[in-house]
């Protein structure tokens, strides 16, 4: 009997030891081990967001724990819209599914502009900011204006200067038609266009003699087509520090100033930077602060790593400047969370002036 009583205890014992490791084990093994975890790119294939966020997913796993199955899928229409509304009603909550966006517009209209008028259902103040990537745009011109283009100065003198954009109350949109009446520079303004790559073909068969993009987009689309060849040239970049690879291009401030004389200011200026762009990783509300971090640690080891950094600088042409730490995201997002009511009607009938300025394609 004693026997008998003494191997249930040992059984017991060894029971609720094995009980007690248990969450030891959970804890000790990685997040997204035997997971796969889906990329949901906001824009079509080939364009600058799916070029740069394929890079992210190429180099990704090796700094993601737990080795993991990585998948890209595109959701473009919208502007962007289409793909953030998905991420916050349908997207599974459980780590799984995170997006990889350019949803900087997202962003402007939630807090500065009007959700409602462009569908946008996801409450971006509930979305997930995992890591932000700065964006520098490029503007370029096609060299074929009338008189043709050479140099800066020659933009002011172009009768037919016709620019192209996505939507009037786009980022993309308002950005280009700010800094062109700060420089005062005249144009015939058209929008509709899907996607960077539309806007790409039109620019290619003289449809519109104005097209911009992110870096990505201007080195590996634009300048081998175009630039190269002497039928375009770039004009401005959204950055403050030299970027030889987008010469005879010049930073915005400087755009605006050497065609307007002065250097650029009052609400259209800070509408301008309102509007800049970064490359987000976000996760629906709801998803366990453990996919998060896990992600944030995988984007700040892979900012160090030779192998990414090259071919990231090769595609994008600058450093990546990755924000992973929430103090960092928060400070990118105060242009948008402090602009105020006076910025939010300021670029609302920006926005309108836009529509009626508009043609069709």
């Amino acid at each position: 009997m004693k026997s008998t009583l003494h191997v249930l205890s040992t059984c017991a014992v060894l029971v609720l030891a094995l009980l007690l490791a248990t969450p030891a084990l959970a804890a000790d093994k990685p997040f997204f081990q035997g997971k796969t975890l889906r990329l949901v790119i906001d824009f079509s294939a080939g364009g600058p967001t799916d070029i740069e966020c394929r890079i992210y997913a190429r180099h990704l796993k090796k700094h993601l724990k737990g080795n993991p199955t990585i998948v890209v899928t595109s959701k473009p229409g919208g502007g962007g819209t289409l793909a953030m509304n998905w991420i916050y009603e349908r997207a599974r909550r459980n780590g799984t599914v995170m997006g990889c966006q350019t949803a900087s517009g997202r962003y402007q209209e939630w807090f500065v502009g009007d959700p409602k008028s462009v569908g946008l259902r996801a409450n971006m103040a509930e979305i997930i900011p995992v890591m932000f990537t700065p964006v520098v745009s490029v503007g370029v011109v096609s060299t074929k204006l009338d008189p043709p283009y050479k140099q800066l100065g020659d933009l002011k003198k172009a009768k037919n200067l016709t620019v192209g954009g996505f939507r009037a109350d786009s980022s993309k949109d308002l950005k280009f038609r700010a800094l062109f009446d700060l420089a005062g520079v005249k144009y015939k303004y058209v929008t509709g266009y899907q996607g960077s790559a539309g806007l790409l073909a039109a620019f290619l068969r003289d449809e519109i003699n104005y097209v911009d993009g992110s870096t990505p987009f201007y080195l590996t689309r634009v300048k081998p087509i175009a630039v190269d060849k002497g039928e375009a040239s770039p004009l401005w970049y959204g950055s403050d520090t030299a970027i030889p690879a987008i010469a005879p291009g010049v930073p915005a401030r400087d755009f605006v100033k050497q065609l307007s004389g002065k250097a650029p200011e009052g609400p259209l200026w800070q509408l301008f930077q309102i509007l800049s762009s970064y490359r987000q990783i976000l996760a629906p509300p709801g998803v366990p602060q453990a996919a998060v971090d896990t992600m944030r640690a995988a984007f700040a080891s892979m900012s160090k790593d030779p192998e990414f950094l090259a071919e990231y600088k090769k595609t994008v042409g600058i450093e990546p400047q990755m924000l992973t730490t929430p103090k960092g995201i928060e400070n990118a997002m105060k242009p948008w969370t402090n602009a105020g009511d006076e910025m939010k009607q300021f670029r609302l009938k920006y926005v309108e002036q836009g529509r009626k300025q508009a043609g069709s394609k």
